[in-house]
């Protein structure tokens, strides 16, 4: 063979090369492609650009952090799969320790029953705190991750949502009713009739107040079984939520399928819809974030032992869930339970707070009994923005057996002082969440 033919050989030899190479990287690209649309990342989803070639796939992390959370433990470093070789990854979470611990004084000093804290950053989904504590000597996971408690009247944010969405209603609609704000007879509902008796409360009134009658027949006279069950869906109900650990879905738990069903539900006047505080902080966040529902997420990277990146977090939105001019509706609606309604006392002249000056707070209170822990349930979830463009969403739940000890709308005030007060801190190399005794 002569010194050309030989040349010639090498060069066929080196294209071929680069057409395999070119070849087998458009089938990673499709094959990426394909498992995105398996997991709800494409059609309108921004994810991370590096998010097909990195080492560690979002799988893995479930799968190893998913126990770990539900343990309350996040240590600083985990065993991971590479290429079938198993080395420890250090791990940097979004979790800020400041805000752990300040809620973990809030908590030893009125010692609930129980009590359970979730905060996110709207725009990203990254979660702040996964911070839950127990009293007593029960043996219990953390209780920020379950999907056990009775949604209460939080589910009234997916009926006023409904109802202002679809034109139904807007905050200023009135909506008649008679007898106890707080009960739910069928006669108040389905029999109901003006008389002198008679109250008629706006929208935004009957938001702030949580009044169940009224928001019964809403759910029943203007937004209907097949409205509510769709947004009960955007809200992320009954499905899974892109995350990087496993959370059981939040259960409907109601079939709509007769008009006292719809009152239950519109109303949260039922044990059958369960839902999770780290959802609930989810479904607040989407309001305060303009109608976009992001997936939340506990790992913000992964390195290995020579800081070569191994994993970066995504930052992917789920649904757009409504329409902006809709959640600057809800904004009001939930700022007049601060400022009027079932919160009012818990934040009485909260902006003489130094740290809340510049602050504008709304939420929405929950309050049923529950069995998983047993106890009175009482639910806190909002939002705080600030002037300068920060702002935090969050779910604070307290579960009383007999005697109060502090509201949850409490506790999230606490919690608010300390997220303006000061800026975040890294997270110790290794932070057990639950529980605080």
């Amino acid at each position: 063979m002569t010194c050309r033919t030989l040349s010639r050989y090498k060069v066929r030899l080196i294209i071929l090369k680069l057409l395999l190479r070119i070849i087998f990287l458009v089938i990673a690209v499709v094959s990426s492609a394909t498992a995105d649309d398996e997991l709800g990342l494409s059609a309108g989803l921004s994810t991370s650009p590096i998010a097909s070639s990195q080492p560690i796939a979002r799988e893995q992390i479930v799968q190893r952090v998913a126990p770990l959370a539900r343990a309350g433990e996040f240590p600083s470093a985990i065993e991971v799969d590479i290429d079938g070789v198993v080395i420890n990854a250090r791990v940097n979470y979004t979790l800020d320790a400041s805000l752990h611990d300040a809620l973990a004084a809030v908590y030893r000093r009125y010692r609930p029953d129980f009590g359970a804290f979730v905060a996110i950053d709207p725009e990203s989904g990254a979660i702040r705190t996964l911070t839950s504590f127990i009293r007593g000597e029960e043996q219990l996971d953390n209780l920020s991750v379950r999907t056990a408690y009775p949604a209460a009247s939080v589910f009234k944010i997916i009926t006023a949502t409904a109802a202002i969405d679809s034109g139904k209603a807007t905050p200023t609609t009135v909506m008649p009713y008679n007898g106890k704000s707080t009960s739910l007879y069928k006669s108040q509902v389905l029999r109901h009739q003006d008389n002198k008796w008679t109250r008629y409360p706006e929208l935004t009134e009957a938001f702030a107040k949580s009044i169940n009658p009224v928001f019964a027949r809403i759910g029943i006279y203007q937004v209907g079984a097949v409205s509510l069950r769709d947004y009960a869906d955007r809200f992320g109900f009954d499905r899974a939520l892109f995350s990087d650990f496993d959370l059981r879905p939040s259960e409907m738990g109601l079939a709509l399928d007769d008009e006292w069903q719809i009152a239950e539900a519109a109303s949260g006047y039922t044990k059958d819809i369960l839902i999770s505080p780290v959802h609930a902080a989810a479904m607040a966040a989407a309001i305060v974030n303009g109608g976009k529902l992001m997936a939340p997420h506990i790992v913000e990277s992964m390195v290995d032992g020579a800081n070569k990146p191994l994993y970066q977090s995504e930052i992917a939105e789920l649904q757009q869930i409504m329409a902006p001019s809709t959640a600057m509706a809800l904004k009001k609606l939930m700022m007049a339970t601060v400022s009027q309604g079932s919160a009012r006392r818990s934040f009485t002249n909260y902006k003489k707070d130094k740290s809340l000056r510049e602050v504008s707070v709304g939420g929405k209170t929950g309050s049923l009994t529950g069995y998983s822990p047993r106890g009175r349930h009482d639910w806190f979830v909002g939002y705080g923005e600030a002037k300068d463009g920060r702002k935090i969403a969050y779910a604070s739940l307290v579960i009383n057996k007999e005697k109060w000890y502090v509201r949850s709308a409490m506790v999230a005030r606490l919690f608010l002082q300390e997220y303006f007060a000061k800026p975040a801190e890294p997270l110790p190399a290794e932070l057990a969440v639950v529980p605080i005794k």
